[in-house]
């Protein structure tokens, strides 16, 4: 089937670990929320999983490093009142150093990125990302192949002995002020820095026949099933 490549790279990344409140580390991957993120950013409105048909994605960079973040709290005890200083904290952060992000999405997506209409963020605030190129690239159903710098699913992980680092990460969330988490999942990182993983996976493979890259391909159908919410394929 044919495809968009878009490329977008930055400066910084950051991909925060969940459970870690003191030290925050960074994933080496970003969870499939932060894809649903970027689309709702080029597009000018939130969009849930009910509109993409399927995306796949790999990231890449070129080390890590640690900075010192301040935290200030503030607190408003009644609505009508200002918000006021209670505290500062200081806290380790990790971040990635020159990520490259490959990201496939159907053709229909292409316009948004051209022209984004908000800052396209891999991360945090201060993460702003670049759309480095866009192409139409053919991709290619495959049973096995080595990939790294990808998430895969439990099962997938379990059924090919891979070792990975195991999370469970946000699917997606709500577009309320106080966002509602739509579903979770346990995944497998596989780190672009550590040595590349057979993996046989039927059905959920594809290769980017014009560089070679195999991704696990993300479709509406797997995602519907590991949602809080029923979503119905006609309403979409």
């Amino acid at each position: 089937m044919e495809g968009l490549r878009i490329i977008l790279t930055a400066y910084t990344a950051s991909f925060r670990v969940p459970g870690f409140v003191g030290h925050q580390l960074t994933l080496p991957v970003p969870p499939l929320s932060t894809i649903y993120g970027l689309l709702s950013a080029a597009t000018g409105r939130w969009v849930s999983p009910d509109e993409v048909e399927w995306f796949a994605y790999r990231c890449d960079y070129e080390g890590k490093g640690t900075d010192l973040e301040a935290i200030l709290t503030v607190e408003r005890p009644r609505s009508a009142e200002s918000a006021r200083f209670v505290g500062r904290n200081v806290l380790h952060r990790e971040f990635l150093v020159s990520p490259q992000l490959i990201l496939y999405l159907p053709l229909e997506w292409e316009g948004y990125f051209r022209r984004p209409r908000y800052a396209l963020l891999l991360g945090r605030t201060q993460d702003v990302a670049s759309v480095y190129s866009i192409e139409i690239t053919t991709l290619q159903p495959v049973s096995d192949g080595e990939m790294n710098g990808v998430l895969l699913p439990l099962e997938i992980i379990l059924q090919n002995n891979v070792q990975a680092w195991l999370h469970n990460l946000p699917i997606a969330f709500t577009n309320e002020p106080q966002r509602r988490l739509l579903g979770l999942k346990v995944f497998g990182v596989l780190d672009s820095k550590r040595r590349p993983a057979t993996v046989y996976a039927l059905n959920w493979l594809v290769k980017d026949t014009a560089n070679g890259l195999i991704v696990p391909l993300y479709r509406w159908e797997w995602i519907v099933n590991v949602l809080h919410r029923p979503i119905s394929k006609e309403s979409r």
